[in-house]
């Protein structure tokens, strides 16, 4: 049985990075473009697995050379793939990202991330200590798979941000959301403060909740309504892209190895940090050696 199971898109990234982004109409030179994997399922599965736990990855996948490379990806990266399915007919997901200086802005072709049986179990039977879902695959997907969880501790990260069912928040043992996400999900104005947010959140139906706030660090409502403040480990931005999937993913894991919630949020933020240092998404998150140093060096003492 693996520790965390993840439950959400896998993409091929195609990254170009320039001095600044394109007006509109506009063309500019970049220096550099390469390709790697990405979704923020599969970023969040790989990112669990570094953080140290058994990570498995129910995904869809096109009959094309892109879905046979996620599975090879996933796989050199410690990710049981068997539940990874190729979906006929349809094209792997994928993603254009333009990073400039340190940020970035993306466009998604969903593409097989999009093809899941209308009904029935995602999980298909499969038990694991925390499963953990995105919203980059159907909303029907997602509300299922909550469904299906069991006793499993059940963590969404509710990115993109998009309007939740209660149903769907009273199944969420822990959501994470930034601070954008944090508004649209609770239905509140974007300039909402965090505890207004979370209590709102809670008041739905959600259990836990996380908001990350980038460079701020995270602030963590646990079950019991403690609310803690956990700054970030200070980094120089090189590329933000993947860097809030290396969070939910660090965390998911430290929750499915014991941490309570704000320890296990911790080591989110020190996954994240770590993540903005290098470019990419995936290729720029931390070994596991590189994690715990981090972690230790940050005053974590578990792990």
């Amino acid at each position: 049985m693996p520790d965390v199971l993840v439950v959400g898109s896998a993409n091929i990234d195609h990254v170009v990075e320039a001095d600044a982004f394109p007006a509109a109409g506009e063309t500019i030179l970049g220096s550099s473009a390469r390709i790697g994997l990405g979704g923020k399922g599969s970023n969040q599965a790989v990112a669990a697995a570094l953080a140290g736990a058994r990570v498995a990855m129910i995904a869809r996948v096109g009959a094309d050379a892109e879905g046979d490379r996620v599975r090879e990806g996933l796989a050199a990266r410690g990710v049981d793939v068997s539940g990874v399915a190729t979906v006929e007919g349809a094209v792997t997901g994928t993603a254009w990202i333009t990073v400039a200086a340190g940020d970035n802005t993306i466009i998604v072709v969903a593409g097989a991330n999009h093809e899941w049986p209308p009904s029935g179990d995602p999980l298909g039977g499969t038990k694991a200590a925390v499963v953990l879902a995105q919203l980059e695959v159907p909303l029907d997907v997602v509300v299922r798979t909550a469904t299906h969880a069991g006793d499993a501790m059940f963590v969404l990260n509710a990115a993109p941000a998009a309007e939740l069912p209660d149903r769907l928040l009273a199944r969420c043992d822990v959501l994470v959301v930034n601070e954008h996400e944090q508004a649209v999900v609770a239905g509140l104005p974007a300039d909402t403060p965090v505890a207004r947010a979370h209590a709102e959140l809670r008041r739905r139906g959600a259990r836990a909740v996380v908001t990350t706030l980038g460079a701020a660090g995270a602030v963590v409502t646990d079950a019991d309504g403690v609310v803690s403040e956990l700054p970030s480990v200070p980094a120089t931005v090189v590329d933000t892209t993947g860097a809030g999937d290396a969070f939910v993913g660090a965390l998911a894991a430290r929750l499915a190895l014991g941490d309570p919630l704000a320890e296990a949020a911790r080591w989110g933020t020190v996954a994240g940090s770590l993540a903005v240092r290098a470019p990419g998404a995936q290729e720029s998150y931390p070994d596991p050696a590189t994690l715990r140093t981090t972690a230790r060096e940050s005053g974590i003492s578990s792990g």
